[in-house]
């Protein structure tokens, strides 16, 4: 016997998606530093040296004095022949004054009148190992610095953040369906 049967057939719906991703764009801009330098100063003050060398007395004992060490040496020595010869004049009239004591005291002046060494005006000074001064006063040297710097004044930019949201559009490929069919000859029978 031919029994009829039902078929069913059933489709679900099937979707479709359609999705535009988001976008996020960031932009940092670079910072800007302000830089300012200062300079270091360095001061340098030097004092000359000074060197004095005194030769006087050198040029003295060779004789080469200066005029007004020549005047006052002549003056001195001519006084010191002086005041000798005054005591030599002085004791040779002693020595006449007392002629009774004997002797030819006349003859013996006269003798050393004759070859006696006379003194004499020394023009020149006296000779040393030391006779020329030297000093010397090294100058002086003052360093002063004042140090540089560098000073930052930077100025920070935020950041540049754009954003554009994705979207999603849904459409259907399929629709949902319930498809019934049968099969068979006797649907109106009952059995």
């Amino acid at each position: 016997m031919n029994i009829p049967r039902i078929q069913i057939q059933q489709g679900y719906s099937k979707l479709g998606l359609e999705i535009t991703r988001g976008q996020q764009t960031i932009e940092q801009p670079k910072p800007s530093l302000n830089m300012k330098q200062q300079l270091g100063v360095l001061e340098i003050e030097r004092m000359k040296s000074v060197l004095e060398i005194d030769s006087r007395k050198a040029w003295s004992a060779l004789g080469r004095a200066r005029f007004e060490e020549m005047t006052d040496r002549i003056a001195q020595s001519s006084q010191q022949i002086s005041m000798h010869n005054i005591a030599e004049i002085a004791r040779n009239g002693d020595r006449m004054m007392a002629f009774h004591e004997g002797g030819n005291v006349f003859a013996e002046i006269a003798r050393d009148n004759v070859f006696k060494d006379r003194p004499r005006v020394e023009l020149a000074g006296e000779p040393g190992y030391d006779n020329v001064d030297i000093t010397y006063n090294p100058g002086q040297l003052y360093i002063k610095y004042t140090p540089g710097g560098v000073t930052f004044n930077p100025e920070i930019h935020k950041p540049v953040i754009d954003y554009y949201p994705g979207k999603v559009n849904p459409y259907l490929i399929q629709k949902n369906y319930i498809f019934i069919s049968t099969t068979g000859k006797q649907m109106d029978a009952i059995v």
